[in-house]
């Protein structure tokens, strides 16, 4: 059985590490490594010793043969015991240092040198482990060496208690279900980890290094290295390392498949923007000029019939309207050449709520017997750094999707809620509709250039890309969430300007 923990442990570390490369799955990997790593030298220390029961022996190794090739397989003590200080005290380190990676308390993000003092106690644990060194300043010295495992002890034991807390904290203080469900998901992982590792951690390098001595008196026998354990005991044992490793790998199969999709979205979204750039870069500029063309005649044909005998207020009617539509498809079609062309945003310091009015003057004048339920939960009015013109029409664009949502639906009340409030590092606008929804395929669609379920004569099917692209040039990020039948609501994620 502990075998099989083993070889979820270093699967986990290779999923985690190959569907996506940054700083938080490298502490997971770590995480994976460091507990596989100190489980690793256990297992061939607890062969080696021997006196275990029947039933602890079955629960390590399955049957005999496994263990006496381990207790037989040819390594130095010095080796394994490193092997499981490497381990045990690298673990504590990246727990904490994802837990701070995760926290959005400003205090700790703000004090950079924090990440730098955690890793002083590892080292220094390293260090005095090192078998030449801990044999050179411990020999003779029994105080010194209860000195370094109570030191080591003791930091490893504060480390995961605040670990925990910052993980608990965060949980706790993130106020949108769409990010504490997806939170709450890679936590469960972590703490299944965790639990591993605190069922074992005790086992100190020094009782490795002192596999032949009695150098340092062991107060309790580790519950592990008992000759004899009662049945209830046992089966608890078991059943907990059983239930983290369910937990645990359930966890992760679904936090990996979340990430591998958008990292996939991400990269399909990329390959479909780079691939219609150049033909609709090529095909606005034969449409305008077309456009202009007709814009041309348009004028020749006001001043041709202004000399005629004819019912010139329907001519003018009808040229007028003319004009509006072809200003209209120029606008329409500069829209779409913006969409989809590199912009270049100027960030500077605005004020929130002009950006939000100036979204909301747009709508209004577009919509104007259409109502938004308005919520601002703002204690001041916030600074953002953002390109005002950008943003306003980033926002008035989720509002458009709204109004349409709502126009599709079925219900007769439909509602439209725009909530803007602050979370920890972010200032969030939110916009929820109560309109006909999405499955899970045209949620995973509706970023993606020229994607639209709405009719394509009047929907080019940019909006929401261009929204994406807004919020990623303003350091943000769009969120969303959606069930058919019953609304959508999307999450416009600004940091905060200071």
């Amino acid at each position: 059985m502990f075998i099989v923990f083993l070889i979820f442990l270093l699967i986990a570390s290779i999923m985690v590490l190959i569907v996506k490369r940054n700083k938080e799955t490298f502490y997971l990997f770590a995480m994976c490594i460091s507990l596989a790593l100190m489980l690793t030298g256990i297992l061939v220390y607890i062969a080696k010793k021997g006196g275990i029961s029947r039933e602890v022996q079955n629960f390590f190794y399955f049957n005999l043969d496994i263990k006496t090739s381990i207790q037989y397989f040819l390594i130095t003590l010095d080796h394994l015991g490193y092997l499981v200080a490497i381990g045990r005290y690298l673990f504590p380190l990246f727990l904490l240092l994802l837990a701070i990676h995760y926290s959005m308390i400003v205090w700790i993000r703000r004090n950079y040198w924090l990440k730098r003092v955690i890793f002083i106690p590892p080292i220094i644990s390293l260090l005095l482990y090192y078998p030449d060194i801990f044999r050179t300043i411990t020999k003779n010295n029994l105080l010194f060496q209860s000195s370094i495992v109570y030191f080591s002890f003791t930091w490893i034991v504060i480390y995961i208690a605040v670990s925990i807390f910052l993980f608990l904290y965060e949980a706790y203080s993130i106020n949108m279900q769409f990010f504490r469900r997806q939170f709450i998901l890679i936590i469960t992982f972590i703490f299944s980890l965790t639990l591993l590792y605190l069922l074992y951690f005790e086992q100190d390098p020094a009782q490795v290094y002192q596999f032949y001595s009695s150098g340092f008196i062991w107060r309790n026998g580790i519950y592990y290295l008992k000759s004899v354990l009662s049945v209830p005991t046992y089966t608890f044992i078991v059943l907990l390392n059983i239930i983290c490793a369910i937990v645990g790998f359930a966890s992760l199969l679904r936090y990996t498949k979340d990430l591998f999709e958008s990292s996939k979205e991400g990269e399909i979204i990329q390959r479909q923007s780079k691939a219609v750039t150049m033909g609709a870069s090529v095909f606005v500029h034969g449409i305008k000029n077309q456009l202009l063309t007709n814009r041309v005649i348009y004028k020749r044909m006001e001043r041709i019939f202004a000399n005629e005998s004819l019912d010139k207020e329907q001519l003018k009617h009808f040229t007028d309207q003319l004009a509006a539509q072809n200003e209209n498809i120029l606008l329409r079609i500069e829209s779409l050449y913006n969409a989809v062309k590199t912009n270049q945003v100027h960030l500077v310091p605005v004020q929130l709520k002009t950006v939000i009015d100036e979204a909301l003057s747009y709508y209004h004048h577009k919509y104007s017997n259409s109502s938004i339920h308005l919520q601002i939960q703002l204690s001041s009015s916030p600074t953002l750094l953002a390109d005002k013109e950008h943003l306003s029409e980033a926002i008035y664009n989720l509002l458009v999707n709204a109004y349409d949502a709502i126009a599709d639906s079925t219900s007769e009340k439909g509602t439209i809620k725009l909530h803007v409030y602050s979370v920890r590092l972010y200032h969030v606008i939110e916009v929820t509709d109560s309109g006909v929804g999405m499955t899970k395929e045209e949620m995973r669609q509706i970023c993606e250039p020229f994607y639209s379920n709405k009719n394509s004569n009047y929907n080019w099917g940019m909006g929401l890309y261009y929204i994406r692209s807004i919020a990623n040039e303003h350091f943000g990020s769009l969120k969303f969430e959606s069930k058919k039948g019953e609304g959508s609501t999307f999450y416009l994620l600004l940091p905060k300007f200071k």
